[in-house]
């Protein structure tokens, strides 16, 4: 055992002993470092090792917490994987699967409040660029992307180790759009997706417009069933599979290395299009970044897709795809549907990232997040009832709740008539196995105030009625 890991069990010992108890400070590092005669180094890395853990959490500008433990939640996952096709069409919700209210509640849509945005930063750069603008902006955009921002997304990635040119880059007006792009260029309209159970609420719209048949391979927190994967890639029942690999929407589970390299080679086995949606790739509650299951994708068979709307700026509509294999296919489609991408957008986005300033947004808001995610689990802890299983995420901004014999519709039903928005288990799968379940979205703080209600005032109101339906 090195001297941090020696040093990182000393603190496991007094947390399980509760000499420790849950929200207590911890020395800061230098603090650290002097009582136990350590470096800086060894302190820091022994911090790095109980946050991932889940032992402790970082609070900006405020030092180290024990963090709230608790046996790793047995969500409820499909009772028998049904590996028979569904037209999700027939089990929509009534106003859809990614339903919610009018106007925005902080609760309901997977997105960071503004004042943890980069605001200025922001803008200051949108002027600077505008102000120097060409008559580039008077023509139609590159099909491809502007050159720039396609190599500062290269740099951007490389310095986590995920290298590709920017000649295999295209892009696109968000991520969502990769997706449909490379469903259209490698689907028909009646073929059958493999996709995560439980899905993403707008990736199951999106296939429902699209008119494609899904199979819903179960997650849990120890992964995806490859077994179920790779049957309905060898019995030739998809055409295709669209899947999470880190931090899935809304488990907030990261899949691990083994199975997103098993996932590269089915593809390749199989000559497979996955479509690989990574929207919260960037968002890790630790330093330590997972890598896609692209990275292991030797003959491109694996289409990633990510963009900017859950890190910096939904309303930019800013993605990008790697289609691989697929690049032409991939290309024509977009030019035959969007004729690219906003330039002025492209060329502020690619200012932005190569000034730095984006690098220093995403270190930033990691500890952040990881900080606002462990306040809302332990007010969860303190509200609901003590059958409710909370998620720990490893990054991304929702936590998955569930409560044994609620009725999310309901629930959701009753909120929206105070004006909060949740989104209820049903928006996550054509099969009723989620229906006591729900995702609340993080990236809000928990006491900042919107139209008069906080996230805490909301998260009140929630337990409030849940206990109500259950004692009913």
């Amino acid at each position: 055992m090195t001297l941090y890991e020696s040093l990182a069990q000393t603190f496991i010992d007094d947390i399980v002993s509760e000499r420790l108890p849950i929200g207590s400070r911890l020395p800061a590092l230098r603090q650290l470092a002097q009582q136990q005669g350590v470096s800086l180094t060894t302190a820091s890395k022994a911090y790095d090792c109980l946050q991932e853990g889940g032992w402790i959490y970082a609070r900006p500008q405020a030092g180290y917490f024990v963090a709230s433990r608790s046996e790793i939640a047995e969500f409820p996952t499909l009772k028998h994987p049904r590996l028979t096709a569904r037209d999700p069409s027939q089990f929509a919700p009534k106003q859809g699967y990614n339903s919610g209210l009018t106007g925005f509640t902080p609760l309901g849509t997977s997105l960071l409040a503004p004042a943890l945005l980069p605001e200025v930063e922001l803008s200051r750069t949108i002027k600077r660029v505008t102000r120097r603008a060409s008559q580039t902006i008077f023509s139609y955009p590159e099909l491809q992307g502007v050159a720039s921002l396609r190599q500062a997304l290269s740099e951007h990635f490389l310095e986590s180790y995920f290298a590709f040119t920017a000649q295999e880059l295209v892009i696109t007006n968000s991520c969502l759009d990769s997706v449909r792009i490379a469903l259209e260029c490698v689907t028909q309209p009646g073929d059958t997706i493999a996709v995560c159970s439980p899905c993403f609420s707008g990736l199951l719209d999106l296939l429902t417009t699209l008119k494609r048949r899904i199979i819903e391979i179960p997650v849990t927190h120890d992964g995806i069933d490859l077994i179920a994967l790779e049957t309905c890639f060898s019995e030739q029942k998809v055409s295709a599979a669209l899947l999470s690999t880190t931090h899935l929407n809304p488990l907030g589970i990261t899949l691990p290395t083994e199975q997103k390299q098993a996932i590269a080679q089915l593809a390749a086995q199989y000559q497979m299009p996955i479509i690989e949606d990574d929207v919260y790739f960037e968002l890790s509650h630790h330093k330590d970044k997972p890598l896609p299951a692209k990275y292991w994708d030797k003959e491109g068979y694996i289409l990633w897709c990510s963009s900017i709307s859950k890190t910096l700026a939904p309303g930019l509509r800013l993605g990008w795809c790697l289609p691989g294999r697929y690049f032409e296919p991939f290309l024509h489609h977009h030019s035959q549907t969007s004729m690219g991408v906003n330039s002025l957008v492209q060329a502020c986005i690619a200012e932005f990232i190569l000034c730095g300033d984006y690098r220093h947004h995403i270190h930033q808001i990691r500890p952040i997040l990881q900080s606002q995610v462990h306040q809302y689990r332990q007010f969860l802890r303190q509200h609901l009832l003590e059958s409710a299983q909370i998620s720990a995420p490893q990054g991304g901004l929702v936590l998955w709740v569930r409560v044994p014999h609620l009725d999310s519709d309901q629930l959701a039903q009753d909120l929206g008539k105070m004006g909060i928005d949740i989104r209820r288990g049903s928006c996550f799968s054509t099969h009723p196995d989620y229906n006591d379940c729900l995702r609340i979205n993080c990236g809000w703080p928990l006491y900042l105030e919107i139209d008069s209600q906080s996230s805490a005032s909301q998260l009140k109101h929630l337990c409030r009625l849940i206990g109500q339906l259950i004692e009913s």
